[in-house]
């Protein structure tokens, strides 16, 4: 099977850097195709990848998947304990992992993901807002399970919420004492380190990103 993922850029690109990890904890060889955004010409490329214009997109033996969760659901049919193996926990881990994927508007727009990125600003009351909300999440599930993950062992739900974990560092924002573990642990992974240092070695700055809260 021939696999290859489109991305955006590694410092930025938080949807492209859910299905990446996933694919790296399936221990399966792909190829890695990285489109700089905002630069000249680079909408054009996205169109031509995909009709959405948008990437992450994995590319199956030429057969094309746009979206993060689709490439996620893929991978999961594959390798099945990509999901917990107890069915309710699965049926939760999916919740939240949808919750995600749809929802915390306000940190999107207000802590974008940013690697690179170190301040302790003040944050519109609004992102605050989506933060308390998910350190409370995140409290709830790690106190109902061992740990050291949302549901025991790595799941998709902590590659969906490991780009939060890093606006966390990147913003300043509070969170609580067993959430902060729980963000040690996503950010000391062998997979998101080797992310992050291609992250730390790339040139190419979005400026608009990096002014947001300057």
């Amino acid at each position: 099977m021939a696999l290859t993922l489109f991305i955006g850029n590694y410092n930025y690109s938080s949807w492209s850097l859910r299905p990446w990890l996933i694919l790296r904890k399936m221990e399966m060889p792909f190829e890695t195709e990285m489109v700089d955004l905002d630069v000249p010409g680079f909408k054009d490329r996205l169109f031509e990848i995909s009709p959405a214009g948008t990437v992450p997109v994995l590319d199956v033996n030429g057969e094309r998947i746009p979206d993060s969760l689709a490439i996620a659901e893929f991978c999961a049919k594959m390798v099945p304990n990509l999901w917990p193996k107890d069915e309710a926990a699965r049926a939760e881990a999916r919740r939240v992992t949808h919750l995600m994927h749809e929802g915390f508007d306000a940190l999107r727009r207000e802590a974008p993901m940013n690697l690179k990125r170190r301040t302790e600003g003040k944050m519109p009351k609004d992102c605050l807002k989506d933060a308390e909300a998910i350190v409370m999440m995140w409290d709830d599930l790690l106190s109902r399970h061992d740990g050291p993950f949302l549901f025991n062992d790595w799941s998709i739900a902590d590659a969906f919420y490991a780009p939060v974990a890093t606006r966390f560092e990147s913003y300043g924002l509070p969170r609580s004492r067993r959430s902060d573990t729980y963000i040690s642990e996503l950010m000391a992974d062998e997979h998101f380190q080797e992310w992050e240092a291609l992250a730390f070695a790339e040139t190419h700055t979005l400026p608009e990103t990096d002014a947001v809260n300057a």
